[in-house]
């Protein structure tokens, strides 16, 4: 049924007319114009067919032995690779599986297996779970430093911001090193040090170039994608452009990188790109926000019908039963008025639990849109109450403190 449903969305996204379907078919060919960019696609779906006979064999391995530990804890990374690139929740599920059955196999000296464990919860939103694995694998050894990074990290997901500042700011020396700067330069944003992040993130990827061939092209990327998406969060739409089109040279089929390089589009008045690149994220992978991004482009197009299939579809896909609590997504439906109430009861539920800045910004917004104003302006003041340099956050304090 959950297939049905997803293809069904899919069509509706994808498939609503012929205008549609000869758009993605030029995508694809445009993407696939280049040598380069042919051959990196080559090479791309080569190492993905490895990735996935090594499943397969690790698989078959654990069928015959399923007593062992070894093996599930590299099926199960190799699963969270594949999510990571696919975004796939099943792979995310099938981390988690893996990684709690090589524990029950070896509790003892399995520190990978709960790391692992760690980034299963964390890309299924189940933050609360995740500290628990975060501080059992620093109790294992409490001076390590990822350890401690990866517990900071999962206490900024919560909103435990003095919690992650005494993880954190100890670990100053050491945040250029590769595993440990992604995190740290997370925890700077967050605290209202972008700048620094952004330039402890252009370090870690330049320190990752320089390895050559020992790295993959996907890491890259992400970095890259991060670097995109902050410039393009900041109005800085040249550097944004630039890391985007970077990464896309490196993995020229990323649906993340095609997301944001159409919301780039859009943002710069370009909204038939804004189409193409959406749709051709879309084609691999069905992303709420991106079906939103889509929409928008035809309706400033001047196609509101277009516009409407695309709300529609994102609406219904909101719906699947895909996991936790996705707050890209809701705010898309917010910023189009669509289930406001049931918004707003989610993320008060979500607020239990999670109570970081962007919780108390979501919980504004969707006070504002039912009304209640007086309301909206006190979780506002939550979110800005850290410092966060996000100028979404801002720009939504200044629209709610406007209706005063």
């Amino acid at each position: 049924m959950r297939l049905a449903l997803i293809a069904g969305i899919a069509a509706v996204a994808l498939l609503g007319t012929g205008a549609q379907v000869v758009r993605l078919a030029r995508a694809e060919q445009a993407e696939s114009s280049s040598a380069a960019a042919r051959e990196r696609r080559r090479a791309l779906a080569s190492e993905r067919l490895i990735r996935d006979q090594d499943i397969s064999f690790y698989q078959s391995r654990i069928a015959r032995d399923p007593t062992g530990a070894l093996d599930l804890l590299r099926v199960g990374a190799l699963y969270l690779q594949r999510y990571r690139e696919t975004g796939d929740e099943a792979d995310l599920v099938n981390a988690e599986t893996a990684a709690r059955r090589s524990l029950h196999n070896r509790e003892s000296r399995n520190e990978a297996a709960l790391q692992l464990l760690q980034s299963a919860l964390m890309g299924q939103h189940r933050f609360a779970e995740a500290r628990v694995s975060a501080q059992h694998l620093l109790g294992l050894d409490s001076g390590n430093a990822l350890s401690r990074a990866i517990l900071g990290e999962t206490l900024l997901e919560l909103g435990d911001y003095h919690g992650a500042d005494s993880f954190f700011r100890p670990l100053m020396p050491r945040r250029y090193e590769s595993p440990i700067a992604p995190r740290y330069a997370r925890w700077l944003e967050l605290r209202g040090h972008a700048a620094l992040a952004r330039r402890l993130l252009e370090s870690a990827r330049d320190d990752e170039a320089r390895r050559g061939d020992a790295v993959r092209p996907q890491q890259l990327a992400w970095y890259e994608l991060r670097l995109g998406e902050l410039a393009l969060r900041f109005g800085d739409t040249g550097e944004a452009r630039r890391r985007l089109d970077r990464g896309l040279t490196l993995v020229p089929d990323d649906w993340r990188l095609l997301a944001a390089r159409a919301r780039l589009a859009l943002a710069t008045g370009n909204p038939r790109d804004a189409i193409a690149l959406g749709d051709s994220s879309l084609a691999r992978h069905l992303d709420p926000a991106t079906l939103a991004t889509v929409g928008d482009a035809w309706r400033v197009q001047g196609d509101s019908a277009a516009a409407r299939e695309y709300y529609r579809a994102m609406e219904a896909s909101t719906q699947a039963p895909r996991g936790g609590f996705h707050r890209a997504w809701y705010l898309a439906l917010l910023d189009h008025d669509l289930r406001v109430p049931e918004i707003l009861a989610a993320v008060r539920r979500d607020l239990e639990t999670r109570r970081d800045v962007y919780g108390y910004d979501l919980l504004a917004w969707a006070l504002f849109k039912s009304g209640h104003r007086d309301q909206a302006r006190a979780a506002i003041a939550q979110a800005l109450a850290w410092g966060t340099e996000d100028p979404l956050l801002h720009r939504h304090a200044a629209i709610i403190e406007a209706a005063r």
